[in-house]
């Protein structure tokens, strides 16, 4: 039962810091997507964001460009 407490504690911190997305893909060329105006509501465009993908929507504005995602995302 002790294990089981820890382990949820961890998976519930882990849940709530920002990831890098580097840790599954590759790391994003912020140049070429600054250059194309990239934001959150364009990914899908080029990428199925939305199906691998579920943004915490009260942190993340449709709006919101690359390099903002970038301060926090690698």
């Amino acid at each position: 039962m002790k294990y089981l407490t820890m382990f949820a504690a961890l998976a519930f911190a882990g849940s709530a810091m920002a990831v890098d997305c580097t840790d599954c893909h590759e790391k994003i060329d912020v140049t070429m997507h600054t250059e194309s105006e990239a934001t959150i509501a364009t990914c899908n465009d080029c990428h199925d964001m939305g199906s691998a993908h579920e943004l915490d929507m009260e942190m993340h504005t449709p709006d919101m460009k690359i390099t903002e995602c970038a301060d926090c995302h690698e």
